[in-house]
Order: structure tokens, then sequence, then C-alpha cells
């Protein structure tokens, strides 16, 4: 049985499988993912997680599967 004090947690993106595309970004509609440039490589992050709603629109998106919800 879930606990309905436990939060959920939001999409955990794989940083070695993101390819940087930004679709992700495109789809979240609360704005809460961005590009993060490491070195010459782009990956998307989480922002404020606490403000994601899970409505996993981001994964969905993702051509690679680069987000996943635990």
């Amino acid at each position: 049985m879930n606990d309905p004090l436990q939060e959920e947690s939001p999409p955990v993106v794989d940083t070695v499988r993101c390819t940087g595309c930004g679709r992700c970004v495109a789809a979240c509609g609360s704005r809460l993912l961005s590009l993060e440039v490491d070195g010459f490589r782009k990956y998307a992050q989480i922002g404020i997680s606490k403000r994601c709603k899970r409505c996993l629109a981001c994964a969905a998106a993702c051509p690679v599967r680069a987000l996943r919800a635990d």
C-alpha cells in the first residue's frame, strides 16, 4: 500500500543516454527541465524537482528513453 505522505520523485535523467536534443525540455509544461553543458556534451537536467507534477510528458517525448520514473 502506498503511503499518501510519501512524495513521488520526478523522472530521472540518464545523462549517459541523453543526447541533448531538447525534446523533453519543450514537452515539460511546468518548464522544469533545462539543457546543461558539460564540455562538448549537452544533457537534460531537472530544476526544482518538488514542482514536478509527474505527468511524464518529458519521458514520452524522449526518443532515446533517457528519462525514467522510479
